[in-house]
């Protein structure tokens, strides 16, 4: 499963931000899609707290407006919500060991612990702190290639290549 984080989630509402258009395939390609995606709900308030303030957006949106977005994601039959469940408290300190020793807590650490408890180890987003988490792959819509909810991470073509054969 792969999950959307609230930047991207952000952009998509945010017509004044460079990255609108594509945040909006994105957001469209999940709602539409058949491919199974998730909102975590750490996202989802982050998302509400970001659009919602008059110093992160050009024309921040009035809460129910904000709220009512999320409401029209988690309609779509592929979209599933994620929060804290009965192995948050293992998933949370899992996530803190695989920190390296002498670091500070990264921003997105809720975020992390909720998608280590639920599995899912692809990310949509921007936010480039995300990759502090190594069990995560996080995937940037916003630059570079297109993106498309039926691409394997890139780890797995790594993992499915053939093995050179032993010996000589």
């Amino acid at each position: 499963m792969i999950a959307v984080d609230a930047g991207v989630l952000a952009c998509a509402v945010n017509r004044y931000a460079p990255e609108h258009a594509r945040a909006v395939r994105v957001v469209e390609t999940l709602a539409h899609g058949e491919w199974p995606w998730a909102l975590p709900w750490p996202a989802a308030h982050d998302f509400v707290r970001l659009v919602t303030h008059p110093h992160a957006v050009a024309r921040p949106l009035a809460p129910r407006d904000a709220w009512g977005f999320l409401e029209t994601l988690l309609a779509s039959p592929a979209a599933r919500a994620l929060g804290a469940g009965p192995r948050h408290a293992a998933a949370a300190a899992e996530v803190l060991a695989l920190l390296p020793a002498g670091t500070g807590l990264p921003a997105g650490f809720e975020l992390a612990a909720v998608l280590r408890e639920h599995g899912v180890r692809t990310l949509l987003s921007a936010d480039a702190g995300m990759r502090a988490f190594a069990f995560l792959e996080v995937r940037d819509p916003l630059r570079g290639a297109p993106w498309s909810p039926g691409e394997a991470p890139a780890r797995r073509y790594r993992r499915l290549a053939p093995r050179p054969p032993r010996g000589g």
